[in-house]
């Protein structure tokens, strides 16, 4: 496509002046690009350590650890009158709820529009510019210390670059979706970003984010969710990691056993001896709490057999959506993962399926390939090798 070299001025904002001008330009342009620099590798919350932004004018660099308004920055995120471009910028997003309660109103994420572009989903910032730009950015800063100060030069360069081409990139990407009649679809998987549900914590919901949960009982899982929430009330409250707290896997030893007595609690595999001194009082009331709590449903889900049939199905279900995605220009894994495809699978098997409990049978997902993958559980649809692409062709059976 040529190389489009970013030329537009870089301002290190200094004062009011400076963000007064930021926000004018992206009022009048109705647009403007985000992206932060953070740290979180020791902390609960992210901590801020740049803002850049882009207006199709110029390019602006924030310091959050000087005296600025940011507060600025986040009324435009919120006003549906300016599109805020961003690449995966969910995580840039939370800093800004979490600080602000900004909830953005205008999103154009130009990581997920690649994937409906042909482009390629999940695609790295400095690759999806050079695909769209030509042009090549560096990526050398990307574990820097951004909360040092003064940044360098060569940091300033980075950060910059990383708005630099948003506002060309969505261009592009919008005149593509539209022509191939994509543009409302990617449109509504970037609404996700315009809900509060998806920055607020529940924290009796945070127990279902613990990896391992999956064979407890219901009495166990009721223990589980009021450890898990003691757990993020104490990251929050210490702000460090979760994990530094008490480690998943540990908190699923203390939802199986169910220790009663500090010895117990102590004794338990990864349970830290400092931890378990400090915070025994607190984690055996959480324990006893929920055991008194009714027992967390659990669904029996589909049969063995049904199970079976599914993953023995998924690879053909699997060719099917990769073909029908590739006809569409539309990277796969934007449309199901393997768990979905088995997880419907196995409900056609079992009886079902229910539409609203599978993203494939709902809007256009379903057109493209939900049908399609029900036909094929069915028996109603065949598929057979081809030499030529997509490499297989679907065959009607008849009833």
């Amino acid at each position: 496509m040529g190389s489009h070299k970013s030329t537009r001025p870089v301002v290190v904002v200094e004062g009011p002046d400076e963000l007064k001008r930021m926000v004018d330009q992206a009022r009048a342009g109705a647009s403007m690009g985000v992206d932060t620099e953070f740290m979180r590798e020791k902390t609960y919350r992210a901590r801020l350590c740049l803002v850049q932004v882009s207006t199709r004018e110029e390019i602006y660099l924030i310091d959050p650890l000087e005296d600025h308004d940011l507060g600025q920055v986040a009324t435009l995120i919120a006003d549906e009158s300016v599109q805020t471009l961003v690449h995966a910028g969910r995580q840039d997003f939370e800093i800004f709820y979490e600080r602000w309660g900004a909830v953005p109103a205008n999103v154009f994420d130009v990581q997920l529009a690649a994937g409906y572009a042909g482009f390629g989903a999940s695609l790295p910032y400095g690759r999806l510019v050079e695909a769209v730009t030509g042009a090549t950015i560096s990526k050398g800063e990307s574990y820097t210390d951004w909360c040092r100060r003064p940044l360098t030069k060569a940091q300033l360069s980075y950060a910059a670059d990383d708005v630099a081409y948003l506002h060309v990139i969505a261009d592009v990407l919008k005149d593509r979706l539209r022509i191939s009649g994509r543009l409302d679809w990617a449109a509504q998987e970037m609404a996700v970003f315009e809900t509060v549900d998806l920055y607020e914590l529940d924290p009796d919901e945070v127990y279902k984010k613990v990896s391992g949960r999956g064979n407890l009982s219901g009495k166990q899982l009721a223990v589980l969710r009021a450890i898990a929430r003691w757990r993020e009330e104490v990251a929050m409250k210490r702000d460090i990691p979760r994990g530094w707290v008490i480690k998943d896997q540990t908190l699923i030893e203390i939802a199986r056993r169910g220790p009663s007595s500090v010895d117990d609690l102590r004794n338990l595999r990864g349970m830290v001896a400092k931890e378990a001194d400090r915070s025994a009082p607190e984690i055996l009331e959480a324990i006893d709490r929920g055991r008194k709590a009714l027992p967390v449903e659990t669904s029996s889900g589909p049969s063995r057999s049904a199970q079976a049939r599914a993953r023995t199905l998924a690879g053909l279900a699997d060719a099917i959506v990769r073909s029908r995605c590739d006809a569409a220009g539309i990277a796969p894994e934007l449309v199901s993962t393997r768990g979905e495809l088995e997880s419907l699978l196995a409900d056609v098997f079992d009886g079902g399926p229910e539409p609203t409990r599978h993203r494939m049978l709902q809007g256009w997902r379903a057109e493209l390939v939900g049908s399609a993958v029900v036909d094929l559980a069915k028996g109603r649809i065949a598929v057979r090798s081809i030499d030529k692409p997509p490499y297989i062709e679907e065959v009607p059976l008849s009833s």
